[in-house]
């Protein structure tokens, strides 16, 4: 699912004993990603979710349940889903069904330094910038021209160092680029 159609995407997430645990990220057909407030990743089947409002979900577990199966680290890739093949942008053949894919999607693909610093994930794009929502709190709004290159791992790398990417920080409440979606719902 992309972002922009995603039911959960950005919604609060609570467990039974903690009244917020982190944010959805990312969505497949099975499963919500979250990214906790500090440097945590729960990867958590949808079937575990006990009820959900318009601001926020409820998990049926307590914390160290939804840790001890759903715990992964902030570098691994994002999963993906089968709306993942059909996203990037496709050259139509004079039929208008789709020939082949001309620029791929840079969604929740992992970004590095060219110092191999691990700065975060994709979460969403626009024309000129990627937005990146990194460790505990960051999220970085990085001009496009700032790609260096994508590596045989789907991994963007971006030309400089760990400590430049500070300078694209933005506060991660405020609202994305071309969306409807802020922090805050």
């Amino acid at each position: 699912m992309d972002n922009k159609s995603s039911s959960y995407f950005y919604r609060e997430v609570m467990s039974l004993d903690c009244p917020m645990i982190g944010h959805v990220v990312r969505e497949t057909e099975d499963r919500i990603v979250v990214f906790g407030l500090g440097d945590d990743r729960y990867d958590i089947l949808k079937t575990e979710i006990q009820s959900d409002s318009s601001e926020r979900i409820m998990i049926g577990l307590p914390l160290y349940e939804i840790a001890r199966r759903y715990k992964r680290s902030r570098r691994e890739s994002l999963p993906r889903s089968r709306k993942d093949l059909e996203d990037g942008v496709y050259q139509l053949s004079s039929e208008g069904e789709k020939e082949h894919q001309i620029i791929p999607s840079l969604s929740y693909k992992s970004v590095v330094t060219m110092d191999k610093e691990h700065v975060g994930h994709i979460i969403s794009e626009t024309k000129n910038k990627i937005i990146v929502f990194g460790h505990y709190m960051y999220r970085f709004d990085i001009p496009k021209s700032e790609i260096h290159s994508i590596n045989t791992k789907n991994t963007v790398i971006l030309r400089m160092r760990y400590d430049n990417v500070f300078r694209y920080g933005v506060d991660r409440n405020a609202q994305l680029p071309g969306s409807q979606f802020s922090a805050k719902p």
